[in-house]
């Protein structure tokens, strides 16, 4: 089919609609809604179906009950009938950093790519595991090869082989700033605030790393939760604190902020860093939730190498991978 639209229908829900493998529109539900990162594409469905175009559906899979596939198969009969959509025409993808991936390759206009993919939480690999950061090898029309991954621990997992000898368990650079974010008021999806709170901090001995020398992440400073990982507060840190009253509580918050910023950047320059050498290519993209992290991509600019073609996808958040399965769909249907 030349026409083809994709929703996805977790949090930051939206629609993209292609004729030709051009993008042609795409919509944001919270735009229409006026409800921040909402995950209900109701009004951008009613606005962007027509008949006669392939359908597809994306969204995270937070475990076998909450599912994306169990969403739309519950959702057919009702689109089949209501839009006159066949059912065979509506397609699932539920590849949550693969369909990032695409998003950020085919926006880049590069003929091929490294693309690396960081979030708080991808979809769920087995029943332990949850995608954390992902490297592919992408080139056209839709060739995305997975080189690396690190893993998060899926939250209802009782495997007690996730965690070593000393009780530690897998977590992604993402969900440690999704946890401090929430840890401070802002909820997993405001980390946007920890990065502007970050500049008021200093270096402070006494805030624990969340980086160690070695390059892993310290998840003993986290115990999991459905859904992510929750911050574990030590005696330095205050147990309350006014944002609107700068004293020394409201400091120790902000070194806290500054040293997950510091630590952050470091980790992420090493995985960049790796991901060139992994994959030999001189053309690399950034995309997932981490990508808008502005202070820290500027960062990545001074540790790169010159010859680097450097792109950060600007629609990193979830509701780039219905851009990229609208596309992804159009060559897989058309074979170029």
């Amino acid at each position: 089919m030349n026409k083809t639209i994709a929703f996805n229908i977790t949090h930051d829900a939206s629609a993209c609609k292609c004729s030709g493998g051009d993008i042609e529109v795409f919509l944001e539900e919270e735009r229409l809604s006026r409800i921040k990162n909402d995950e209900y594409p109701v009004k951008t469905f009613l606005k962007l179906i027509e008949p006669g175009c392939s359908l597809g559906f994306t969204g995270l899979d937070y475990n076998d009950e909450i599912n994306v596939s169990k969403k739309v198969n519950e959702l057919t009969p009702i689109i089949s009938k209501k839009f006159g959509v066949h059912p065979d025409e509506i397609v699932t993808v539920t590849q949550h950093h693969a369909l990032h991936a695409l998003c950020g390759f085919y926006n880049s206009g590069f003929e091929d790519a490294c693309v690396v993919v960081v979030d708080g939480m991808g979809n769920h690999i087995d029943y332990d595991y949850h995608e954390a950061e992902s490297i592919f090898n992408v080139k056209y029309p839709s060739d995305a090869t997975l080189l690396a991954r690190n893993v998060c621990a899926r939250s209802d997992s009782n495997n007690i082989q996730l965690r070593d000898i000393h009780g530690e368990w897998p977590i992604g650079i993402g969900m440690v700033y999704a946890s401090i974010s929430s840890y401070l008021g802002f909820g997993s999806l405001g980390c946007g605030k920890v990065m502007g709170l970050a500049p008021y901090g200093r270096d402070d001995d006494n805030i624990k790393p969340f980086v160690l020398k070695d390059g892993s992440i310290n998840s003993r400073l986290f115990y999991r939760t459905f859904g992510g990982a929750n911050f574990i507060p030590y005696d330095y840190l205050p147990t309350h604190w006014k944002f609107t009253e700068w004293d020394e509580k409201m400091q120790r918050i902000a070194n806290l902020a500054y040293r997950l910023q510091k630590d952050f950047e470091s980790y992420m320059i090493n995985l960049l860093q790796q991901a060139v050498r992994m994959s030999g290519s001189k053309n690399l993209v950034l995309t997932g939730g981490c990508a808008l992290n502005c202070v820290a991509n500027y960062e990545y600019l001074n540790h790169l190498s010159k010859d680097i073609n450097f792109y950060v996808e600007p629609v990193s958040n979830d509701a780039g991978t219905a851009i990229g399965l609208a596309k992804l769909m159009y060559y897989k249907e058309n074979n170029s």
